[in-house]
Order: C-alpha cells, then sequence, then structure tokens
C-alpha cells in the first residue's frame, strides 16, 4: 500500500453560496494543503436547488418522483451542475501546477437535498439520506478516478450519516500532537453548525443547529443580500431575549416535533427543520434586532451543546466555516465560554458548567489548516480512507453499529449511472 496520497476534496454546502475545492497531500503523519479555490455559485443554480429542495419536502424526500416534475427541469439542473463542478476542479488543477498523473483521487459529496436519520424517523418512516451528483460523469469529464455518495454506508450500517467532519479532525489532531494540543473542540460554522471534540485519540461529534440559516434568510428577505457581512446590520441591534426564547424552543424541531436542541448525541440535522417562526419577521421588533438576536442565537447554541461534551468544556477551540467571519458571532461564542453574556433563565445551571475562561479560541489556520477549505478537505481525506480501506465513522460519531468504511470509487468510463445517494428515499425496497 501507498504511504503517500494526493487528492482532491469538493463541497458545495446548503449555503449554496460557492463551490470550495482542494488538494491535499496525505503522508502517514502529516497533511499538507498544495492549492485551495472557491468559485461562486450562479443564482439560477441556488434558486434551482432550492426549489428541488422545497419540492422534496413537501414529498418525503422521494427523489425518483420529484425529478419528474414538470416545474423542474432535474436533468438539466443535475447537468449544469456536474459541468460547473468539473469547470471549478480543472481550475484548481492549473492553479496548482501538479500533473494529473500525481492525483490519486477526487472526493465528491454531491449537494445534499434532504436527510432524515435515524433519530428522527417516526415509527415505520425508514430513514434516508439524499446527495445529488453523479461522480461517474465528473470521472468522465476530468478523466480522474472519482470517490463519491460517502454517507450511505453509515445510515445503512444504523448511522446518521453526519457529521462526517469528526474523523478528518481526529486525523489533524494527530498532526497537532507536537504543538501541545490535547483537549481540541473543532468548530464548523457553516448553514449548520457541527462540533468534534478530540482527547487521548478519541472522538465524538454532532451538529449543533442551524448556524447561518436564519441570519442569511433575513438577509435575503429584508436586505437583498446573501448574508449580513461583517456583521454590518447585527452590530446596530441588540439581543431580544423574548426572542431567543423562542428560536431555541420553537425553532429547530424535527420531523418528529421534537426540539432539536435538546436531543443527546449522536444526532444530525436538516435545514428543512429549522422554522422560520412568525418573530423572525416581526416588523414590531426592528430588523436590527431580529438579526442581532439571530447571530447570538448561533453562538448561544453552539456554546449550549457542549453540554454533551464526554471531557467537559475543551481547553482549545480551532474554528473553520465562513460563519465565524461574522465578528459579532465570534465575540458572542468568547463572551458564552468566558460566562459574561445573558443566558436564559432556564439555562443558567448550564452554562455555568460549561463556563470556561482559559480556553483557547484560534481559527484553524493558526495552526496550518486552512478553514475556508476545511469541509472540502474533509472529502479529500475520504477518498484517500476508502482507497486505504479505512473507516471514516464510528458509533462515537455517527451512531452507526461499528466502524464504517464510506464511499463508492469509479473511474472514467466505467458507466455508473447512479445521479443520487443509495440511501435516497425506498433504499431499502431497491436493496431488499
Amino acid at each position: 500500500m501507498k504511504s503517500v496520497y494526493t487528492c482532491i476534496g469538493i463541497m458545495t454546502g446548503n449555503s449554496l453560496d460557492a463551490v470550495d475545492t482542494i488538494l491535499t497531500r496525505f503522508t502517514p503523519d502529516q497533511i499538507t494543503d498544495i492549492c485551495g479555490c472557491s468559485k461562486t455559485i450562479p443564482h439560477k443554480m441556488a434558486a434551482d436547488f432550492r426549489k428541488l429542495k422545497e419540492l422534496l419536502a413537501q414529498n418525503d424526500g422521494d427523489i425518483k418522483t420529484v425529478s419528474q416534475f414538470s416545474e423542474l427541469n432535474f436533468q438539466e439542473l443535475h447537468n449544469t451542475y456536474l459541468r460547473f463542478i468539473a469547470q471549478a476542479v480543472t481550475e484548481l488543477i492549473a492553479k496548482s501546477g501538479i500533473s494529473k498523473s500525481e492525483i490519486d483521487a477526487i472526493g465528491f459529496h454531491g449537494q445534499t437535498c434532504y436527510h432524515l436519520p435515524p433519530s428522527v424517523a417516526r415509527k415505520g418512516q425508514q430513514p434516508n439520506t439524499l446527495q445529488i451528483g453523479s461522480g461517474q460523469m465528473l470521472a468522465d469529464l476530468i478523466g480522474l478516478p472519482v470517490a463519491f455518495d460517502f454517507r450511505s454506508d453509515d445510515l445503512m450500517n444504523g448511522g446518521e450519516a453526519a457529521p462526517l467532519a469528526p474523523v478528518h479532525n481526529l486525523h489533524l489532531a494527530r498532526c497537532l500532537k507536537s504543538k501541545g494540543l490535547k483537549t481540541i473542540a473543532f468548530c464548523n460554522g457553516g448553514n449548520t453548525g457541527n462540533i468534534s471534540i478530540i482527547c487521548a485519540d478519541k472522538v465524538c461529534g454532532w451538529d449543533t443547529g442551524p448556524f447561518n440559516h436564519f441570519i442569511d434568510a433575513l438577509s435575503r428577505r429584508e436586505k437583498n443580500k446573501p448574508c449580513d457581512y461583517n456583521g454590518q446590520y447585527g452590530r446596530q441591534g441588540k439581543i431580544n431575549l423574548s426572542l431567543l426564547h423562542a428560536l431555541f424552543n420553537r425553532a429547530v424541531s424535527n420531523q418528529s416535533g421534537d426540539n432539536f436542541l435538546l436531543q443527546r448525541p449522536p444526532k444530525s440535522s436538516d435545514p428543512a427543520w429549522y422554522k422560520f417562526i412568525s418573530e423572525l419577521s416581526d416588523k414590531n421588533i426592528s430588523f436590527a434586532d431580529r438579526i442581532r438576536t439571530a447571530e447570538f442565537f448561533s453562538a448561544y447554541i453552539f456554546a449550549y451543546s457542549l453540554r454533551w461534551s464526554p471531557v467537559g468544556t475543551p481547553e482549545d477551540f480551532l474554528l473553520f466555516g465562513g460563519g465565524w467571519n461574522n465578528p459579532i458571532i465570534l465575540e458572542d461564542f468568547r463572551c458564552l465560554l468566558r460566562g459574561e453574556a445573558s443566558i436564559l433563565p432556564e439555562h443558567q445551571q448550564i452554562f455555568a458548567q460549561i463556563k470556561n475562561p482559559r480556553a483557547k479560541i484560534e481559527w484553524s489556520d493558526h495552526y496550518g489548516f486552512n478553514g475556508k477549505y476545511m469541509e472540502a478537505r474533509i472529502f479529500a481525506d475520504m477518498a484517500r480512507c476508502l482507497l486505504t480501506r479505512e473507516p471514516f465513522s464510528y458509533p462515537e460519531t455517527t451512531g452507526c453499529q461499528k466502524p464504517t468504511i464510506g464511499g463508492i470509487l469509479t473511474l472514467p468510463g466505467r458507466g455508473n449511472a447512479r445521479l443520487w445517494s443509495r440511501a435516497a428515499y425506498g433504499w431499502q425496497k431497491q436493496t431488499d
């Protein structure tokens, strides 16, 4: 077996703002990024994906049926998306100066459009997860092996199919031992937040819930902006505790009607569960106060989720993901860990236990790992692990029954016609 692998990772997140690509080299004791690139997703493609997600939410994730709906040209959307991904990868390779012959595989996650994990599936419902994107089409367009459909194996093995970051974060943590870091929390702030906690070569992780989701939605609806860039709107407002209470108790309810924020890990969430409650559009509360409270809510529930940490509040926090670029959220998180922020009365005891004024909060870049491409690098790592047959999910990270190798590999010209993940709606019927 080889000791050095060079892989590309690709990610388009729920924010649908850009495709991120990263070319990374893996050795037994080092993970080194060679080149990264981002390409803005065209407005129409993003809008069409949001429409697809709406239709899937209305039809229990039945992609086979929804793909035939006349109001959405699914095949055109799919092919446009794959050609766009191929263009982004081609630009990355050209920018890197690396020969294609040096690249072992491409790790392609695809676009998640529906997610019903075991933790929320009601009696009689079959858990499923849906990622759109043909690995075969990408392999044919680029001329390289493609690893894809990374979540299906875990879900079919009883897991949540998410989060996938923890094992990659464990691999990064092993590279940080020489820097004296022991108990580390890797904190992702995207449309959804997730956290991985590594201690003594053991890892656990979970989704924290919405992060950018409500902030971006408010910005689009009322300011026609994709986000609250640099916290420009939020810094004009004040935290409304009544709105915070409503968000915590009613804005993140899964399909069973349970408050996701109160669930114990392992757990994973879906933006389809993030409810834009009426208070978020209540004009009796100023826009500045509403978006300021949504920003505090993102930091609040991220910190709140530390109640599930098996080792208490870690000493070192490594941040990545675009949401942390909002300085208001970042400062709120710091204040919450220091015990200096306003807390809902019912959570006073929990936050008293979470408090750790000694905690160091740094960008992952501070330790040599480019946070902008952290999620994309996960799938470069997954591609490598698929080649070496290493598990990428464990009972402690996703709740799967046993350590699970994720993904399938295809080569140019192989003829794999799959356009979406194996564990999509109806998968059990297909495999029985």
